[in-house]
């Protein structure tokens, strides 16, 4: 795996953990199946993109509690499930997002961020997220 691809993977990693890893504002879906559920509004079996795309600004707001468009890493911790062994931490989810490196995540960063996670989870290509693809991708 090239360079390239060990920091996007890492990058989907980070964002998977802060789409799957939040829960004090709301129970977040512990199973892949739970999480396909989760974020297919219309039911259809399948999470399109501006499915992912809704899910990921209602994080953003969940997350940013002080409501000045910008996730902290003590905001995020105060969202996230205890650290686990060989977890990424809160700062870490951050870093691996933060374009601009100033220690917060803007909208915009996650937006990018979470498109790049769908294009890499996509792995058929067809514009859509199944189980499978959910699965696969560690989601």
């Amino acid at each position: 795996m090239n360079r390239r691809n060990v920091r996007l993977f890492g990058f989907a990693l980070a964002l998977g953990s802060v789409l799957i890893g939040t829960c004090a504002a709301q129970q977040m879906p512990r199973t892949s199946e739970d999480r396909l559920a989760r974020l297919d509004r219309d039911g259809n079996g399948t999470v399109d993109e501006d499915e992912y795309e809704t899910s990921v600004r209602q994080i953003f707001s969940d997350l940013d509690t002080d409501r000045n468009n910008r996730v902290s890493n003590a905001e995020l911790t105060a969202a996230s499930q205890p650290q686990g062994e060989g977890m990424y931490s809160p700062a870490d989810r951050i870093r691996f997002m933060d374009m601009n490196t100033d220690g917060e995540l803007t909208e915009e960063e996650l937006e990018r961020g979470a498109e790049r996670a769908f294009q890499r989870l996509d792995t058929n290509t067809d514009e859509m997220l199944d189980l499978g693809e959910l699965k696969s991708g560690g989601y």
